[in-house]
């Protein structure tokens, strides 16, 4: 219990911005209140607020069960979750998260070798808030009164911009690894320092990670990818050991060669930029640009051995995402994009003829296009080639007619090579 460090803070000291919260949040706690339980809007959304963010999840915690919420909300709320049951409340076209407060009994918790593997005991706020991952993400907001229940000092920490973590690091990065990968990116994110304590406990526990279900990281690492600061979170993630833990073949080249984590570098840099200017991204872009660095050798590699380009790449390709298996599980989907944005750039050497139609109206032709510019900011062999295709994009039907089949002039051999 830890009602003895509760700390409850009112609108006039806190002043977080009732009206940044989004009706739907509101009405759900409104309805979950009116059935007689205790319910708040909690974490991620209360530390955006408190920092001047303006939040896309509204997360509510409720004494409600799951089982509840379905009554409460019928036909439109769905339990979700094996490890975690929460339910789902849909408003509209969105999904609110709404979870049970979690309890400190063993109950139905399952563990193996110190991770939590199954968690469905329910508890009170109290409970609750000491089984959350950091003290910024304890925070619970009554609509109603207007007061945040800090019971973390979380408010505290965020005034000193440090990400604190609740209990013991050694017990509870083993519950939960994933809650490294976290820390990561609140700092990226948010600006929140991670203490040289905190930092080493990272180091320590993060072999961690491999009792994680690889699907899950490939989960967390998009996220990180578009937190918005990647290109510091990647930096935090080497200096910690972290990156090596998701992508070893990537980490090992770009340690060993500058050029390849300038690429890199650059690539989180120009996702960064999109998501600040409102554009969009897709996980296919990041993923292609860090698995490149293990692709390109394997590829050569199979041009060495005398297969052409086109079975070169499918190959080369295959040989990655299989390795890649036993660290992050990459999506059918997104390995498809990934391939399809490898291939365009065999594509884009052909620069006459029908096919350049072609490569100009492919689906993906926009994020291969912009990877030809990533490669050749860290090669300058490529520049006649991305200055084709950049110039091509802005010409008329009849000036690409004319370009591409323009003077007969005898046209080199092209090589195999990207």
């Amino acid at each position: 219990m830890l009602n003895h460090n509760l700390i409850t803070y009112h609108q006039a000291e806190h002043h977080l911005p009732n009206a940044e919260i989004h009706p739907a949040a509101v009405k759900i706690i409104d309805k979950l209140v009116s059935h007689g339980f205790d319910s708040y809007l909690v974490g991620g959304a209360v530390r955006d607020l408190l920092l001047g963010l303006h939040p896309k999840d509204f997360d509510i915690a409720t004494e409600a069960t799951p089982e509840d919420i379905k009554h409460i909300f019928k036909g439109k709320c769905r339990i979700i979750g094996r490890r975690f049951r929460l339910a789902h409340v849909y408003m509209g076209s969105s999904i609110y998260e709404v979870a049970t407060f979690r309890g400190s009994d063993p109950g139905d918790r399952v563990m193996k070798k110190g991770q939590i593997i199954r968690d469905n005991v329910f508890g009170t706020v109290d409970q609750d808030a000491i089984r959350r991952d950091f003290s910024c993400n304890a925070l619970y907001y009554d609509i109603h009164e207007q007061t945040i229940l800090d019971f973390a000092h979380g408010v505290l920490d965020l005034k000193k911009g440090e990400l604190r973590l609740i209990g013991n690091p050694n017990l509870r990065f083993i519950e939960d690894p994933v809650r490294m990968l976290r820390a990561v990116r609140f700092h990226a994110k948010l600006g929140l320092d991670l203490t040289p304590e905190m930092k080493q406990d990272i180091i320590n526990n993060r072999t961690n990670l491999r009792n994680v279900p690889t699907a899950r990281l490939f989960d967390e690492a998009v996220k990180m990818f578009h937190c918005g600061n990647m290109e510091i979170a990647y930096q935090v993630l080497v200096e910690l050991k972290l990156f090596q833990m998701l992508f070893p073949a990537a980490a090992k080249i770009a340690a060993q060669e500058p050029i390849w984590e300038s690429f890199l570098l650059n690539a989180f840099g120009n996702t960064d930029e999109r998501i600040k200017n409102g554009q969009s991204v897709t996980p296919v872009f990041l993923t292609a640009c860090v698995l490149w660095l293990e692709f390109l050798p394997i590829y050569r590699e199979l041009l060495d051995e005398g297969k052409n380009s086109h079975d070169a790449l499918h190959e080369a390709a295959t040989r990655v995402m299989i390795r890649q298996r036993d660290y992050l599980m990459i999506p059918k989907a997104i390995q498809n994009g990934v391939r399809q944005m490898w291939m365009l750039q065999l594509r884009f050497k052909k620069m006459f003829g029908k096919g350049v139609y072609g490569t100009l109206h492919h689906p993906r032709f926009r994020a291969g296009y912009d990877f030809l510019l990533l490669r050749q900011s860290v090669n300058k062999d490529l520049s006649p080639k991305a200055e084709f295709w950049t110039n091509i994009q802005s010409m008329s039907p009849e000036g690409i007619k004319s370009l591409i089949f323009g003077k007969k002039v005898k046209r080199k051999k092209l090589s195999d090579d990207l």
